[in-house]
Parts: structure tokens; C-alpha cells; sequence
């Protein structure tokens, strides 16, 4: 599969024009070539996965996007507007949000605080209220450090960060790692919710977790992206997910 196919190929099943698009993406960490020419479509209003085994450039691709890292050839565009080089907080401004994958909890602040510090300028009540009413556990422990917290909880808490703000764009990355079941079935049923109004991509190992959210994925192996489509499509074809996912339902 090209490169050109790649990239048109979510836009040419639906019809859509993308809401974020990655062209021919390179990004190194230190002298490591990590991604090596990724292209993809993210669309409006739909969940996207990343799937690949762990070291495939997942993660990196999300910080990439983000700006933490720099795209050292390619572009990304956000509604046709280029960020390839803009700065963390422009792309933040713009309105995407992140939830890393270590989640970056202020310890010593208490839930509220963490919620409340990461609004931007301009951001409602509502938006907090809408946080605490998918993350109910959140509301009845405003007042308690986040440290303090388990690990699930501070999971919610991450999440909410990014749902205190108008985001056009949510970057969730392994939203079920290191979490029990019950607090993994929690986390899924509150991004089932917001996925009708927020646009995601999301990074997840858990299968089950990215075909109950996913509407299209995307596989990348080796810093490449080999594989776009629907998540369905993903999901019921079983050589495909050995080839590029292992055994044991891991993405």
C-alpha cells in the first residue's frame, strides 16, 4: 500500500474531508529514524486507533502531532492548516488535546485543581460539570490529592483533563494500561459517550477496548504504516492481527 493510499484511503471511503491529516511523517528520537514516512487521515466526529506491537512508533506518532517531538520532513495539518512546526502550545491552542500514556497527574494538587488548571482561557463550568458527570468518582473526591489516588482514578483524572476544554481533537494514548477490568469497562463506557461529539485517535493495546471505540484504524510496523481501515475490518480478519499484532488480542 503507498503512501498516497494511505492517506486517502479513510477520506475515500466516507466521503469526508479529514480533520487531521499526516504526510509522508518523519521523526527521530535522538539519531533513531522512529517513523519513516507515516501517512494517515483522521475524520471528524470518529474514533481512529493506532495499532501496532509496542515499539511500532505509536506513541511517537501522537507526541510527533503534538509538537513534543519534531517532524523533521512531511507535514501535518490540522483542517488543512499546517502545525508541522508549530510550537506544543500552538498545537494545544489550535485545540487538540492529550492524555499521555504515563497520565502526568499533579500529584500534590487535589482532583478540582488538576481539572481547573488545565482549562484554557475561555473554558465553561459546563465542560467541568460534563467531566464530572462521566466520571462521577472524580466529583465525590474534588477535594483529594491526585497522588493519593489509585491508579484507574488518576486515569479518569487525566482524561477529564482533556475534556475540560472545547477540543477538535482528542490524543489519547493506552487509555487501559496497567488498569483492572471493572476500571477498564469505566474508562470505555465515559469515551463511548464522548466520542459522539469529540474526534479521537487513539493509541490502545487492548483489542476489545479499541473495537468497542474504534470506527477506523490504522497499523504501523516499523515506524510504517501498513495497514488503513475500518476497524471491522481489523477486527475480523485474524491474519492480519497476527501478522502485525501478535496473539493474545494485543494491539
Amino acid at each position: 500500500m503507498t503512501s498516497t493510499t494511505i492517506e486517502r484511503s479513510a477520506t475515500a471511503r466516507t466521503g469526508t474531508e479529514p480533520i487531521l491529516r499526516l504526510a509522508n511523517v518523519h521523526s527521530y528520537i535522538a539519531e533513531s529514524h522512529i517513523l519513516q514516512g507515516i501517512s494517515f487521515d483522521v475524520l471528524p466526529g470518529r474514533v481512529t486507533v493506532l495499532l501496532g506491537r509496542n515499539g511500532a512508533g505509536k506513541t511517537t506518532t501522537l507526541r510527533t502531532i503534538l509538537g513534543l517531538l519534531p517532524a523533521r520532513e512531511g507535514t501535518i495539518t490540522l483542517d488543512g492548516a499546517n502545525l508541522t512546526r508549530d510550537s506544543v502550545h500552538a498545537v494545544v491552542r489550535r485545540g487538540i488535546g492529550y492524555v499521555p500514556e504515563d497520565r502526568d497527574v499533579f500529584a500534590g494538587l487535589t482532583v478540582e485543581q488538576n481539572l481547573r488548571l488545565a482549562q484554557r482561557p475561555g473554558a465553561t463550568g459546563e465542560r467541568l460539570a460534563r467531566a464530572y458527570d462521566l466520571f462521577p468518582d472524580l466529583k465525590k473526591r474534588g477535594a483529594q490529592r491526585a497522588g493519593s489516588l489509585s491508579g484507574g482514578q488518576q486515569q479518569m483524572v487525566a482524561i477529564a483533563r482533556a475534556l475540560v476544554n472545547d477540543n477538535r481533537l482528542l490524543l489519547i494514548d493506552e487509555p487501559s494500561k496497567g488498569l483492572a477490568p471493572v476500571v477498564v469497562n469505566q474508562v470505555t463506557e465515559a469515551l463511548v459517550a464522548v466520542k459522539g461529539t469529540t474526534t479521537i485517535l487513539l493509541v490502545e493495546q487492548n483489542l476489545a477496548m479499541a473495537r468497542a471505540l474504534g470506527d477506523d484504524a490504522v497499523i504501523i510496523d516499523d515506524g510504517r504504516v501498513v495497514h488503513a481501515g475500518s476497524m471491522d475490518e481489523v477486527s475480523g480478519d485474524e491474519a492480519l492481527q497476527a501478522r502485525y499484532l501478535g496473539v493474545g488480542g494485543h494491539a
